[in-house]
């Protein structure tokens, strides 16, 4: 009885492990459409779950509804840049209608005091996110920046949140965007 019990146990945590992590692509992207090494100074990606970045992934200024995406998926890294650690992240979506949902987004961060779009231009837009938050006794205003672009029916928003209390980099997230951009072409 002890073994069956045993069996069972390990056959539920080996399910339960296999179902908790998909494998690369699952979603239906393949890992060629993200963000790689070479694009990110030599640091490898690594996939997001749900509790990483999930205000991000898609960008919802102050909760707002946006069309819901055919799939996605995302990835993070801590990168270098000019010798300070910077956190990115990539989120790449398939919509049925892309254009609908930068259409929405842009509306959303209109009403929304947290979210500014800093620069916007035909199916690209950089918003910039401010936070606030107590930190070590001070209150501490937050910049995240996100680049956001579409290319055919992917919609593709890389973030850069910066370090800690620093903020993220406006330019480092349009850099990375062309790049992110270039790749999710694959999936037109």
């Amino acid at each position: 009885m002890y073994v069956i019990r045993g069996l069972l146990a390990a056959a539920i945590v080996v399910l339960a492990g296999v179902t908790a992590t998909p494998a690369a692509g699952a979603a239906g992207i393949p890992d060629e459409a993200l963000l790689q090494a070479s694009d990110l100074g030599g640091v490898t990606p690594h996939a997001t779950d749900g509790d990483d970045w999930p205000q991000l992934r898609p960008p919802r200024p102050c909760g707002a509804g946006v069309p819901a995406p055919v799939t996605d998926r995302a990835v993070a890294a801590v990168i270098d840049v000019d010798g300070a650690p910077e956190s990115i992240m990539e989120y790449l979506a398939v919509h049925r209608d892309a254009g609908r949902y930068l259409r929405k987004l842009r509306k959303a961060v209109d009403g929304c005091p947290d979210w500014r779009v800093e620069e916007s231009a035909a199916g690209r837009l950089t918003l910039r996110w401010t936070q606030r938050w107590e930190h070590v006794g001070e209150e501490v205003t937050h910049q995240t920046y996100v680049a956001v672009a579409r290319t055919g029916r992917a919609v593709v928003v890389v973030a850069d949140n910066g370090w800690e209390t620093s903020d993220g980099d406006p330019a480092v997230a349009q850099r990375l965007l062309i790049s992110a951009v270039r790749r999710a072409s694959s999936l037109s």
